[in-house]
């Protein structure tokens, strides 16, 4: 395709904004921080790991998922991807303790595959600064509001 999606690679897309400067162009004016992560709204109970992983699958869900979780990266809508992520590292761990496999071909791809997943879910630190959810602190706001003018 030209021009392509390009997808989940590391460091694609548009470079991010600063906070302030997105706040002066008025992106995100009257939005207000709620205090709550992304990750309590969506709910524990609807993250609950799927049955059907096996049972090598679900230790790594289990160690992977309070992360991708605190990032709010693993929501109910994203429960099967991580599901299918954990079954790539299980299955690149497998490639790799295999003689005949490790280094070649299909182990490099799958090694890729987990690395884009590492990537998505926001699992290792890429050296990019997180965007806080709260604008910067507005050095007008004594202005706003009822004037009061004081009479002699």
């Amino acid at each position: 395709m030209a021009g392509g999606h390009g997808g989940y690679r590391i460091g694609a897309g548009r470079k991010r904004r600063d906070p302030k400067a997105t706040w002066l162009a008025g992106a995100t004016r009257g939005r207000k921080p709620s205090g709550k992560s992304r990750a309590v709204k969506a709910g524990r109970g609807a993250l609950a790991r799927p049955k059907s992983l096996a049972l090598d699958v679900a230790r790594i869900w289990n160690e992977l998922a309070p992360i991708a979780i605190r990032e709010g990266t693993l929501t109910p809508s994203t429960v099967s991807v991580f599901g299918w992520f954990c079954r790539n590292i299980m299955l690149e761990r497998k490639m790799a303790a295999a003689p005949l496999c490790v280094g070649g071909p299909d182990h490099r791809g799958m090694m890729q595959r987990v690395e884009q997943g590492f990537t998505r879910f926001r699992l290792w630190p890429d050296g990019k600064p997180v965007a806080a959810d709260e604008a910067p602190k507005d050095e007008w706001t004594e202005f706003e509001g009822p004037y009061l003018v004081k009479r002699a």
